[in-house]
């Protein structure tokens, strides 16, 4: 009878012990899990310029040495494309030569990954800016500061 207790008693040790260890995996996996999440990803107001009705928002993820720009706009024009870029500057004083460009921004939306980190773009005076057309770039349609 005290084999069979001791036997029993090392079974249940054994799942404890990889209850235990399976219980730190899923915190730790769970612990990367929102650090990617909360690693800073921004989201910046989009407003409307000219008159356009275009507005929405901007989110920068951090991806390392890239950031993702996705946009989202809604009273978007109906050409269906826009050409999009970050731009030194703010969206009252915008430097007119693009420093990122950006997909356009196709039925009021855009995803684009960049070959910069986020740090980059949120250290200097920058904004995200579309354009009317690719025919008509100098009407800015919607803009957003990065802060």
């Amino acid at each position: 009878m005290k084999t069979f207790i001791g036997l029993l008693s090392l079974v249940a040790l054994v799942g404890l012990n990889a209850t235990a260890a399976n219980s730190a995996r899923m915190m730790r996996s769970m612990h990367s899990t929102h650090s990617m999440r909360s690693q800073g990803s921004m989201t910046l107001p989009m407003r409307a310029q000219n008159g356009s009705g275009e507005s929405g928002s901007a989110t920068l993820t951090p991806l390392g040495n890239q950031t993702r720009v996705v946009i989202g706009l809604s009273g978007e024009n109906t050409t269906g494309s826009q050409p999009a870029h970050i731009h030194f500057g703010s969206c009252s004083h915008l430097n007119p030569i693009p420093r990122y460009g950006l997909k356009n921004v196709i039925l009021g939306h855009s995803n684009t990954v960049i070959d910069a980190p986020m740090s980059k773009l949120t250290g200097g005076h920058m904004a995200v800016n579309v354009h009317e057309s690719a025919n008509n770039l100098k009407r800015y349609v919607s803009c957003g500061n990065i802060r």
